[in-house]
C-alpha cells in the first residue's frame, strides 16, 4: 500500500512538474510572438486617416472627370459588365487574350507575377492620352461598388488634399494602395509619367509596384477607403442579392 502510494505520489508530482514546464514554454512562446508583433508593427508606417474623416479645404468642383481602366482577362466572367462601373472602365486585355470586350490590347501577355509590368503598360498609354481627367481609378473586375457610392467618394476626395484612395498598406517603407481599387489624382499621374518607363520594376505584384512609383512616406498625401461599407470585393450579401465570385485563376 506505502509502494502504490509513493508511486502515485511521483506521478503526481511529474503531473505538476509537466504543467509548470507547459505554461512556463506557452508563456515563453506568447511574449515572443508578442515581441515580434510588437517589432513588426514599430516597423511599418504609421496609419493613415480614413476619407470620411478628412476636414474639407475646399468646395467640390461642379463636373468631376474621371478615367477608370481595369485588366481583362480569360478569367473575367462574361457578365462582368453587369455591373456599373466596371461598364464604365477601360478594359486593358493581354495581347492574345480569347476574352471578349476589350478596349485596349497591351503590347505582352502577362501572368499573376508579372502584374506590375502589365499596370505599368497600362499606365504608359494613359500617360499618353491627350485628354487628362481630374482621378483615375483602377479597379478589380469583381469589385463590388454602387455608382452612387463612387460618385459621391470622388466628390468627398475632391475637396480634400488626399491623393490616393484605397485600402492603404504601411510596410515595404511606403505606402501603398491594395489592388481592388485605387483612387489617385491627375497630379500623382503626372509624377508617375515622368518615372515611365521603369527598367526594373520593384515588386511583381501592381499595387505594390504602383506604391514604388511614389516611394512616398508623407501619409497626408494617402486616406483610406475601408470596404465594406463602401466597397466589397469578390462577395456581397445582403436580404435580397447574394454576388460572389470565384477565385480567379490567372496563369
Amino acid at each position: 500500500m506505502l509502494t502504490l502510494l509513493h508511486h502515485k505520489g511521483k506521478l503526481v508530482a511529474l503531473a505538476v512538474l509537466l504543467m509548470v514546464l507547459t505554461s512556463s514554454i506557452s508563456y515563453q512562446l506568447i511574449s515572443a510572438r508578442n515581441a515580434a508583433r510588437e517589432r513588426a508593427e514599430k516597423a511599418l508606417l504609421p496609419y493613415v486617416k480614413e476619407l470620411y474623416s478628412l476636414e474639407p479645404v475646399r468646395e467640390a468642383p461642379k463636373k468631376i472627370t474621371s478615367t477608370l481602366f481595369m485588366f481583362r482577362g480569360d478569367f473575367s466572367s462574361n457578365l462582368y459588365d453587369v455591373f456599373a462601373l466596371q461598364k464604365r472602365a477601360t478594359r486593358y486585355c493581354d495581347n492574345d487574350t480569347r476574352a471578349d470586350g476589350c478596349d485596349v490590347r497591351l503590347p505582352r501577355n502577362y501572368k499573376w507575377g508579372t502584374l506590375s509590368s502589365k499596370l505599368a503598360d497600362t499606365l504608359e498609354l494613359i500617360c499618353k492620352a491627350p485628354e487628362k481627367t481630374d482621378f483615375y481609378v483602377k479597379i478589380d473586375d469583381d469589385l463590388i461598388m454602387s455608382e452612387s457610392k463612387f460618385d459621391e467618394v470622388l466628390k468627398i476626395m475632391s475637396t480634400t488634399d488626399c491623393q490616393v484612395a484605397g485600402g492603404i498598406a504601411r510596410d515595404y517603407g511606403f505606402y501603398w494602395p491594395l489592388g481592388q481599387m485605387y483612387i489617385f489624382k491627375r497630379a500623382i499621374l503626372e509624377q508617375i509619367c515622368a518615372k515611365l518607363p521603369v527598367e526594373k520594376l520593384f515588386h511583381p505584384h501592381e499595387d505594390i509596384a504602383f506604391g514604388s512609383f511614389l516611394n512616398s512616406t508623407d501619409k497626408s498625401m494617402f486616406c483610406n477607403l475601408n470596404f465594406p461599407p463602401n466597397h466589397w470585393h469578390r462577395k456581397y450579401k445582403d436580404r435580397r442579392l447574394q454576388i460572389k465570385f470565384f477565385k480567379q485563376q490567372n496563369k
